[in-house]
């Protein structure tokens, strides 16, 4: 059924009258009769009594009334939250994260984003990073932020901030720890490992393994705040992100741990699609990115020109 023929239907059957039901719809009395002979025809029956200038409902037209006001008001509606989406006041984004930048790096910048933008709706959740990346290729996620360029070329990214690994070890180790280290000296220590598919975890595997390190014994722990509080624990050493440690190393509640062999670094980054439309929501969240980032970018670009 056509929308202008129920919008018709609907303002006959409400003013009992044609000729009325034609001023209001800005339409001639034979077109209003055309569009409901129209509907009629569609409908397979008469909607309308007509006794003179008495206009009545049938009991289909008294139907078809009722499913008519809802169907129009549901358009309506619609069309109010597409201008609402369009004009910006209202917006959803669905933001991943992988564990490190999830837990250390954006909760701050979250609130702040809630704060600013209360009417839109914000979906975010921690996960690996091929899911991540998986999941905004095909849509199920607008953006992701994660610790290392996207696995797939279909995806573009950007750097927000600068990270690296670093060894650390408890208090327990003491001062001596302190000094600088050969990688084969921690050899005979319990090394605290992340969970398997953890971005971290393939880093320091890669480095042990660089390194002919055979760890004389392993834990693994799920997610970099289980590794931390491992190792504050007096557990084992670790390499980490320091993002996650930052607080610990300035406290003294761990100490870093000086390896002469130098240790990853990388890029936390945002992804999406190249492709993808973003709507009013995830542009205010690309502005708050650039925002909390870029003068750290602009900060550290500075700097290594006055180096050269």
């Amino acid at each position: 059924m056509e929308l202008r023929l129920l919008r018709t239907f609907t303002s006959v059957a409400e003013l009992r009258h044609f000729a009325k039901a034609a001023d209001a719809c800005n339409l001639s009395q034979p077109a209003v009769s055309h569009q409901i002979a129209l509907l009629e025809q569609e409908v397979g029956t008469r909607l309308f009594n007509r006794t003179g200038r008495r206009v009545t409902l049938t009991v289909a037209g008294e139907v078809l009334l009722e499913e008519a006001r809802r169907i129009l008001g549901a358009v309506d509606r619609a069309r109010e939250r597409l201008q609402e989406v369009t004009s910006g006041a209202i917006g959803r984004i669905r933001l991943g994260a992988s564990p490190t930048p999830g837990l250390y790096v954006l909760p701050s910048l979250l609130a702040e984003y809630r704060a600013a933008h209360p009417r839109y709706d914000l979906h975010f959740e921690i996960a690996p990073v091929r899911e991540l990346c998986d999941r905004v290729a095909q849509n199920d996620l607008d953006m992701a932020v994660i610790t290392t360029a996207p696995p797939s070329g279909e995806l573009q990214s950007k750097p927000l901030v600068d990270d690296e690994l670093v060894a650390i070890a408890g208090i327990a180790f003491g001062d001596a720890r302190r000094q600088r280290v050969g990688p084969r000296q921690l050899g005979n220590d319990c090394w605290i490992l992340r969970e398997e598919g953890s971005e971290t975890g393939r880093h320091v595997s890669s480095w042990l393994h660089r390194h002919h390190i055979v760890p004389a014994k392993t834990m693994t722990f799920e997610g970099p705040d289980a590794v931390k509080r491992a190792v504050m624990a007096g557990l084992g050493v670790s390499i980490v992100s320091r993002l996650t440690v930052r607080e610990e190393l300035e406290s003294g509640k761990l100490v870093q741990l000086g390896v002469t062999s130098p240790l990853f670094r990388r890029q936390v980054r945002v992804v999406d699609h190249p492709q993808k439309h973003h709507g009013a929501a995830c542009r205010a969240m690309l502005t708050t990115f650039d925002r909390t980032f870029g003068a750290t970018r602009s900060r550290r670009e500075a700097t290594c020109r006055g180096r050269r």
